[in-house]
């Protein structure tokens, strides 16, 4: 079997889990792992791995013999880990949606209240709550320009929302 191959030749080698798996940029569990049988190691790292612990790949991986169990332990899923992960994705995928939809809905507010900030100056001057000011009216006049502005794009970008949520 190639797990205990790979053990016996890295401890015939002399070297560790930890070195091996810094020789070959993987982790020290991922050489556990192939060591263990859990897994193996794609052909460029048996390759690699023939070359560090000085076999050919023909000593290496004679007479290796996959058993059924060796096999049927690589296809077991973790559903608990799938759905998780699905749950986890769906979740994250919303919560970004959400905050898009509201920042999306938070500028069209903005952008009508400055439309019609000087409709509000006016009806705040004449029930008298506030004084008239020139400066304030100019201010007004200026809002409104970036109200009218701002609504062309935001329409872009809640056509290109919808698009996306279309897609998905």
């Amino acid at each position: 079997m190639l797990y205990k191959k790979l053990k016996s030749a890295r401890e015939e080698s002399g070297l560790t889990q930890s070195e091996v798996a810094k020789k070959l940029y993987v982790t020290r569990q991922t050489v556990s792992r192939w060591e263990q049988g859990k897994t193996l190691p794609n052909i460029y790292v048996i390759q690699k791995l023939s070359n560090l612990y000085c076999l050919s790949l023909d000593e290496l991986v004679e007479n290796t013999v996959f058993e059924k169990e060796e096999v049927k332990n690589m296809k077991k899923i973790n559903f608990f880990a799938l759905f998780g992960a699905l749950v986890f994705n769906i979740f994250l995928f919303s919560l970004v949606i959400l905050f898009l939809s509201g920042i999306l809905i938070l500028s069209y507010g903005i952008s009508l209240i400055m439309i019609f900030s000087p409709l509000i100056f006016v009806v705040f001057v004449l029930t008298g709550i506030q004084d008239f000011n020139v400066f304030q009216l100019i201010l007004t006049i200026f809002f409104i320009g970036i109200g009218l502005f701002s609504i062309p794009l935001l329409k872009k970008s809640l056509l290109r929302h919808l698009i996306l949520l279309k897609a998905i």
